[in-house]
């Protein structure tokens, strides 16, 4: 599945290849036409805030 990734905080996000997710049980694999970023993500992405998440992240997912 291709996703936006955010491989450092001075880079633009990457489109890149991600493997499919397993779903566990009780989990279900939902199919997505489209996605957006909030404005949190975007902060996410950027290293914003003082706890970052440690990149390669994929943003609403870190």
């Amino acid at each position: 599945m291709k996703a936006a990734v955010v491989t450092d905080f001075t880079s633009p996000l990457q489109v890149m290849d991600v493997p499919v997710p397993e779903p566990g049980p009780g989990e279900v694999l939902v199919r997505i036409e489209t996605s957006g970023l909030c404005h949190t993500d975007i902060h996410a992405a950027r290293g914003d805030w003082r706890v970052k998440p440690t990149p390669p992240f994929i943003p609403s997912r870190a």
